[in-house]
């Protein structure tokens, strides 16, 4: 897609169009209001569907390219784990997600909605017209269909994985008299992600040319569908056959002999990635201002000198999980930025001393990853957000294969050529069930350290995960403190409840639409 550039100048001229007001599902449905003679030709078939990739940061006002994947998704995701912390005040909002304090009223949570289906509203309009255009090109058509039917399916997954079951909107809103929807059922929900992606795997390509770089393929759609049945089974949704059904389709995905491990880890998230063979799907950002991203300066401490904006220092690595790390295992160097050189040509290097504290700018080690050290300012990084990788293909296979049958040669092979890429030895043979599930999503932890993907690993291995937070959080006072920290140390919430397990549906949500009636348990 040429790094979003026709993504952008699309999404511009459309929003222009288009006008705002006030919804059950955003607050801004006339955005989802489209022209309908838009859709006349290939080209405006093509134009649509880049513009439902655009939504995942550039969205209109008043919504913020915070809102999702800018930077709340990876808060949402991240904080709730014993891996990262933000050292601010009790009642900071990045705080109450830190120690487990959010309620419905949270804006992130409403905020990160109200993007979701501004986005989902995109992709509804390409599966809606996009068929009806009279092409030659019948194969293009289906493609772009199935790119959007990706595209939706992965927003609503992340609903489900934060709120449970949705409204399911399946067409797009071009008017007032179809807004409110009730809540489905989680089930349903899963049901319909589920069909998306089975039909956009039967369509979408292998591999594009670079032209195309960054567009759905059949193996996105097939390791997300896997990832799918996993979260659905582990979380009690489904059944024990999902865990077979997840195995089947990252087998095909590595049948398709395109995928491996990057040899360099840290090249991963350093805006160097593009052709690299480990990426299946990852959100395209350009060092052009309108077309980066901006999740950069979140991660860096105050004192970082490169880019336009001020560190917010929004992620910490817990000193805890940090001490855990081994300093052999290479993706330690590859996920955390422990020091720099600065434009006068100086090394500037985290440490546990007030004196480095204050010279390093955080109170404790930033993120390396999705940090652009070329960046020119906010918003302007060119750093893509990698969704799906493949190193979360094997790490998936043995979990899956664990779940079904336990630990087999298989589910040893693929943990450990994870481990292998990281200089670490192969796990220990012959792990009972429970301690090779444990072993596979502490390897998770590390692998896929803020990648945003901790809280939803937190779902399928909940008291493994609480009590992991629940220790740190005891520690917290201690480990956690100055100059480790700001002048509150980390809140000890423990024990935490299941009700944390989702998220609850935001309160102006249902303030929106009075079909929704329920909450989630506990909530």
């Amino acid at each position: 897609m040429n790094k979003r550039i026709a993504v952008v100048a699309l999404s511009a001229t459309l929003l222009m169009a288009l006008g705002c007001s006030d919804s059950f599902l955003t607050e801004v449905p006339q955005d989802f209001v489209g022209p309908v003679n838009f859709y006349r030709n290939a080209g405006d078939a093509v134009a649509a569907v880049n513009a439902a990739y655009a939504g995942f940061v550039l969205v209109p006002s008043p919504m913020s390219g915070d809102d999702y994947y800018g930077r709340n998704y990876y808060l949402l995701t991240e904080l709730p784990t014993e891996t990262m912390t933000n050292r601010l005040g009790a009642t900071n909002e990045r705080s109450l997600i830190d120690f487990y304090g959010w309620t419905a009223d949270h804006v992130y949570l409403y905020n990160l909605w109200r993007v979701a289906y501004f986005d989902i509203n995109k992709a509804n309009a390409v599966i809606d017209h996009v068929p009806g255009i009279d092409m030659s090109d019948t194969g293009l058509r289906d493609r772009v269909v199935g790119e959007a039917k990706f595209l939706r399916a992965l927003h609503y997954f992340n609903l489900a994985r934060f709120f449970g079951g949705v409204p399911l909107k399946l067409h797009e809103t071009a008017g007032l008299d179809s807004l409110q929807l009730p809540r489905a059922t989680v089930a349903a929900t899963y049901a319909q992600i589920i069909q998306d992606l089975q039909e956009a795997a039967a369509v979408l390509p292998v591999s594009y040319g670079s032209v195309d770089r960054g567009r759905a393929t059949k193996g996105a759609a097939l390791t997300l569908l896997a990832k799918v049945y996993l979260q659905r089974g582990a979380t009690g949704v489904g059944t024990a056959a999902d865990f077979t059904s997840a195995a089947d389709n990252l087998r095909l995905v590595k049948n398709l002999g395109i995928y491996s491990l990057d040899a360099n880890f840290g090249s991963l998230f350093d805006g160097t990635n593009e052709a690299s063979p480990e990426i299946i799907f990852a959100i395209q950002n350009a060092p052009i201002a309108g077309a980066g991203g901006q999740l950069g300066k979140y991660m860096v401490g105050s004192k970082w000198p490169y880019g336009g904006a001020t560190g917010q220092n929004a992620f910490q690595i817990e000193i805890p999980f940090f001490n855990s790390w081994p300093d052999t295992d290479k993706r330690k160097a590859g996920s955390l930025l422990l020091s720099w050189v600065d434009k006068s040509g100086k090394t500037v290097a985290w440490g546990t001393t007030s004196t480095l504290v204050t010279a390093y700018g955080s109170t404790g080690p930033v993120p390396r990853k999705f940090v652009d050290i070329n960046s020119q300012g906010s918003g302007m990084d060119g750093c893509d957000y990698v969704v799906l990788r493949y190193a979360d293909v094997q790490l998936m296979l043995a979990e899956a294969i664990n779940e079904a049958s336990g630990p087999t040669a298989e589910a040893y092979d693929a943990v450990n050529q994870v481990r292998a890429r990281a200089g670490l030895t192969a796990l220990a043979a012959g792990l009972s069930k429970t301690d090779f599930k444990n072993a596979v999503f502490l390897e998770r932890r590390y692998e896929f350290f803020a990648e945003g993907q901790g809280f939803f690993d937190n779902q399928r291995n909940w008291s493994w995960a609480m009590g992991r937070v629940e220790a740190n959080m005891k520690l917290g006072p201690t480990l956690n403190k100055s100059p480790l920290t700001s002048s509150v140390p980390k809140v000890d919430a423990s024990p935490i409840a299941d009700k944390y397990k989702l998220f609850p549906i935001p309160t102006r949500v249902k303030q929106l639409n009075p079909l929704i009636t329920d909450q989630n348990p506990g909530w």
